[in-house]
């Protein structure tokens, strides 16, 4: 037997579950929560909101990858904006 299930709060549709309850987890745009069973007799579940990962690469991984490229990187030139 799995100890949680996920299920996916939509933005659209989230009528199930109250607002002010998605607004403090962090789901008023939708999101992951982890469905948890509590044995309490009354078919409970425990919704557990998952943390979202940071999408993209670190600062530190770019400036390492840059140091491993054989050429060095040109400057870019500088161009004056149009003013009206």
């Amino acid at each position: 037997m799995k100890e949680f299930d996920t299920l996916t709060v939509t933005k659209v549709g989230q009528g199930t579950l109250p607002k002010w309850w998605r607004d403090a987890a962090g789901l008023k745009n939708g999101g992951v929560v982890e469905v948890r069973p509590v044995k309490d007799g009354r078919n409970s579940i425990l919704l557990t909101p998952r943390v979202r990962r940071k999408a993209g690469m670190s600062g530190k991984t770019i400036l390492a990858a840059m140091r491993k490229c054989p050429h060095p990187f040109p400057a870019p030139l500088r161009h004056e904006l149009p003013f009206k």
